[in-house]
């Protein structure tokens, strides 16, 4: 899937999914090196999760408030309730035992337009980011965790109340 936000028109965002992931361990021994970020798609709630961390991103990088070494590493700060860099690595990130992964590139115009493919650094099976692959992948208890949302207030409230619960912690983050 790829897509611009109105607001930012110098950026394109590409968001690649892909299950049955035999090779986390390698991508996370070269993760730093890699033009991407790759989450969990165990700790992504729903798609408008992901849009809220990339709005972020791209206020951060249009005002040159990143705290990470790249745009990439900053959008799992980003999808982080806490400020915390390393927690928030450790929590989205590609674990060694990931098998569903989440692939997310922040292209500008002065991007080389050559990227390394995704088919030859992720063994797995690609398929379309949508809503019942999120619902499919996602571990309600880790989110849950993670957000400090409660599995009672998580069986009492709708799947649109519980994603407006954390795209709200990501967007007021810090404020």
């Amino acid at each position: 899937m790829n897509f611009k936000i109105p607001q930012f028109p110098d950026f394109e965002i590409s968001i690649t999914a892909f299950e049955n992931v035999t090779n986390s361990e390698s991508i996370r021994s070269k993760v730093a090196t890699l033009p991407y970020a790759f989450l969990d798609a165990r700790m992504i709630y729903s798609q408008e999760q992901l849009y809220a961390a990339l709005y972020r991103v791209l206020v951060e990088q249009n005002y040159n408030k990143l705290r990470t070494k790249t745009i990439h590493s900053e959008i799992m700060l980003c999808l982080s309730p806490t400020s915390n860099i390393g927690d928030a690595f450790k929590k989205f990130g590609i674990k060694e035992d990931s098998s569903t992964v989440i692939c997310l590139h922040i292209k500008d115009r002065s991007d080389e337009p050559e990227l390394p493919s995704l088919s030859s650094i992720v063994e797995g099976q690609e398929i379309s980011l949508s809503k019942e692959f999120i619902n499919q992948h996602r571990d309600i208890g880790m989110v849950g965790h993670v957000y400090k949302i409660n599995g009672e207030m998580i069986e009492n409230s709708t799947e649109d109340q519980v994603s407006s619960m954390i795209v709200n912690m990501i967007q007021l983050r810090g404020l």
